[in-house]
């Protein structure tokens, strides 16, 4: 797991609409250190991207 690094930063274009707040949808608990947070209106490709990187499985 080193070569995953532990923060994603991704940037996303400026909202049109400026009263838009975001809100915390679902909380993860990665393991005792580590908690993963997806707020509302996420984009599908990042979701996945999250989802795969958390729940990762070794097929052996």
């Amino acid at each position: 797991m080193e070569d995953k690094p532990e923060f994603v930063q991704v940037k996303v274009a400026a909202l049109k609409n400026k009263d838009y707040k975001p809100q915390k949808a679902m909380q993860l608990r990665v393991d005792q250190n580590k908690t993963g947070v997806i707020y509302n209106r996420i984009n599908n490709y990042i979701l996945d991207a999250f989802l795969k990187a958390v729940f990762t499985h070794d097929d052996a």
